[in-house]
């Protein structure tokens, strides 16, 4: 193998197939990159088997061929090489140097062969959606998927494209995010229904961009295939059963409050400077026209801030974990946000003020 590609262009491709490369070392070839020459193109490839991403690379082919290298090491060469072209060769014992103007490496490859096979890209249900739309939505998720293990199901973003509407779910059992979104008109027939490791999500937002067009989305033997431009992206679904979220979603009843979004985000970060390790409740008290919000450390004191408020309600008091409102809040761009709950000790419901297309359902805590 021999080819020849610009620094930048190098790094750029390097740089997001190396955030899906297996990090732990279980098997050694899955710290490895695959970099295949071929008459087409160039093409990089990383897996750690749940995940895995292959980018297309405009270099100049001279001889085709494959190699497997350290995916840690070449990236470090890579971005510490001048802006110039960079010649890439492998000799019969897999031997890879590297040239850059005065700078030469050599490197140590792997077989093509000892490398896990691409998967087979052909599947039904393809379905295009809006990139800015899909990143939009990965945003208003992604903070509410669970990072407890012991908990599978929930680890993962669910995605639904029905005739007319396109769904994004997340929870951990303590909070609820969920964005819809119409399906683009004349895209509608195929639907899909997919329970996505948080991991593959955190790398489709990465390498997907505003300006890069649409994203195409399929299934094929259990994995869901995203592919973008040059990028295609392959993950393993997970294998379990996602909660039944419409009945956990309360219905809006007449308590409601609405209150500026930035108001409310400057107030938790300032009373939740007092807090200590250990999560504790922060405090909303509600009167008319304001909110109370506290927060008590028992061993360094305690904070209050009042904020305005539409409200014209009874007085009441309910506790919510500060972290999960303010990673809501800091998915959202509104103004103002409205806050719909029955009681203290129900199920609150947090939106952007006037748009009913997404909502954070976030448990109370006890004061």
């Amino acid at each position: 193998m021999h080819i020849r590609v610009e620094r930048d262009a190098f790094v750029d491709a390097l740089g997001p197939v190396q955030g899906v490369v297996e990090a732990k070392k279980t098997l050694p070839i899955l710290s490895h990159f695959l970099l295949e020459a071929s008459p087409d193109g160039v093409w990089l490839f990383g897996t750690d088997l749940d995940v895995g991403l292959r980018r297309g690379l405009t270099a100049e082919v001279v001889t085709p061929g494959a190699v497997a290298l350290s995916a840690k090491k070449l990236y470090e060469i890579a971005r510490e090489l001048p802006q110039a072209t960079v010649e890439l060769q492998a000799d019969a014992d897999l031997q890879v140097a590297i040239r850059c103007q005065r700078s030469s490496f050599r490197m140590k490859g792997l077989p093509r062969d000892e490398f896990p096979s691409l998967p087979d890209l052909k599947g039904d249900d393809r379905i295009t959606l809006e990139t800015r739309l899909f990143r939009d939505m990965l945003r208003k998720t992604l903070f509410a998927v669970s990072s407890d293990q012991t908990r599978y199901a929930l680890t993962g973003v669910m995605v639904q494209v029905q005739a007319e509407e396109i769904r994004m779910v997340a929870t951990d059992g303590h909070r609820l995010a969920l964005v819809r979104a119409p399906r683009r008109a004349g895209k509608g027939g195929d639907t899909l229904e997919a329970l996505v490791p948080k991991k593959a999500m955190v790398e489709a937002a990465k390498i997907t961009r505003d300006d890069g067009g649409d994203v195409r989305v399929w299934l094929a033997e259990n994995q869901l295939i995203l592919q973008q431009e040059a990028s295609t992206l392959v993950a393993r679904l997970i294998d379990g059963q996602f909660p039944n979220y419409d009945q956990v979603i309360p219905v809006p009843g007449p308590r409601k409050i609405v209150l500026g979004r930035e108001a409310l985000q400057g107030a938790l970060r300032r009373t939740s400077a007092i807090m200590g390790e250990r999560t504790t409740a922060t405090e909303f008290e509600f009167r008319p026209g304001r909110v109370l919000v506290s927060c008590l450390n028992m061993d360094l004191g305690e904070a209050h801030e009042e904020i305005e408020a539409t409200y014209d309600g009874d007085g009441f008091k309910a506790g919510f974990n500060a972290r999960y409102l303010l990673e809501f809040l800091g998915a959202i761009d509104a103004a103002e946000v409205a806050l719909h709950i029955t009681d203290p000790l129900s199920p609150a419901l947090f939106q952007a003020a006037g748009d009913e297309a997404y909502g954070c359902v976030i448990m109370p805590m006890r004061l």
